[in-house]
């Protein structure tokens, strides 16, 4: 903190206190470049890589979805639980039979063959959920401007 001596024609005369603002810009800016770097990045649920498509339909804010992730090895997630195939169905039956109006969200990795997830597409459809959602990333068009 800098200090000033007044120019006496005020009433104010001696010492006044002076703030220097540089280093508080300059932590605040890198923060915001910290935050830009880091949030685009985050997912909800296991980290996998997406399928990415042109255009995506948005899922509106206020439904709840039942979100079912499969990685590369074929391990089943379900609300942070990672599970077999078998206890995944289980686990959606008991789901379905508690809410039959539950919407499914199948999140799958990008390198997993897409049978599997036809096969749990289809496992999910046979349960009797009537809203199941492939989850998919929407592909970033790059100029060469910027």
């Amino acid at each position: 903190m800098g200090m000033s001596i007044g120019n006496g024609g005020g009433r104010k005369r001696g010492l006044a206190p002076v703030i220097n603002v540089t280093p508080l810009v300059d932590v605040v800016l890198v923060l915001l470049i910290i935050f830009m770097v880091v949030i685009p990045n985050m997912q909800d649920g296991k980290t996998i890589e997406m399928l990415t498509v042109e255009a995506a339909d948005e899922i509106a804010d206020d439904e709840q979805l039942l979100t079912l992730t499969v990685d590369r090895n074929e391990v089943c997630t379900i609300d942070k639980q990672d599970m077999s195939q078998a206890q995944c169905l289980a686990e959606l039956r008991r789901v379905y039979a508690e809410n039959p109006r539950q919407k499914l969200l199948l999140r799958g990795d990008a390198t997993l063959p897409y049978r599997v997830m036809r096969g749990y597409f289809r496992d999910a459809q046979e349960i009797g959920f009537g809203t199941v959602s492939l989850a998919v990333g929407v592909g970033r068009e790059w100029s060469e401007e910027g």
